[in-house]
């Protein structure tokens, strides 16, 4: 089936009970809800850092105290003065050795890019922060032309996978749980077009659907 020319995205709230701001452009098809995102939460990565930072600290205080306590230990075996002084100033140098280590593995971790978090879709693009929803449209005139069609292409295998969707909530799309988006997808459709509610991962893959079919065009027919 291949898609109509325009698409539109949308964010969900992060409580249940959420206002959502429509912004309505006429001259196209692009509908998008932008709720207010709470920016105080930690991300996951910042979380692993600070915990690998933790660990670092805690490695090199381990390493600087084994190695002065050895250090200790052979002293008296290094009696003469100029071993003692080498000694000294190496045991007084291994606190600092270990903090250069540290910076420069921080350093290291920092500049290297993170791996993406990517699903199990092969064609995952293993995005950080994708919108949760996204609002698909299509005309009656891309329905009609999409009918049947096998052709290929980018939009037309993105149908594919849409068509290919389970609904939210189970029950072929009908769950009474999600009737006022439901409701919300039949305004935003086209006349005898529909409207395709996307569920997305973090990482932009979507995972369950929710469609809502616009009102049919009135036929007028002319009396003779």
């Amino acid at each position: 089936m291949r898609p109509a020319s325009s698409s539109s995205s949308s964010r969900s709230s992060a409580g249940g009970g959420g206002a959502h701001h429509h912004q309505h452009n006429h001259g196209g098809h692009s509908i998008s809800v932008s709720p207010p995102t709470c920016r105080h939460a930690p991300s996951s990565a910042t979380l692993d850092l600070l915990i690998l930072l933790l660990v670092l600290f805690s490695l090199a205080f381990l390493l600087a105290s084994s190695l002065s306590h050895v250090a200790r230990s052979l002293s008296p075996l290094l009696a003469t003065p100029p071993a003692a002084a080498a000694l000294a100033y190496a045991t007084a140098a291994l606190p600092y050795l270990a903090t250069a280590a540290v910076l420069a593995a921080t350093a290291f971790l920092s500049c290297r890019r993170l791996p993406r978090r990517q699903c199990r879709n092969p064609r995952c693009r293993g995005l950080r922060k994708a919108l949760e929803f996204d609002v698909q449209l299509q005309t009656e005139g891309a329905l009609r032309a999409g009918a049947g069609s096998t052709a290929g292409g980018a939009e037309a295998s993105m149908w594919r996978e849409i068509e290919a969707l389970p609904w939210k909530g189970g029950q072929g799309g009908n769950n009474p749980d999600y009737e006022c988006l439901r409701a919300e997808l039949r305004r935003m459709a086209p006349p005898n077009g529909r409207a395709v509610l996307l569920f997305r991962n973090r990482c932009g893959c979507p995972v369950a659907k929710l469609e809502g079919w616009g009102a049919p065009k009135s036929k007028r027919r002319n009396k003779k």
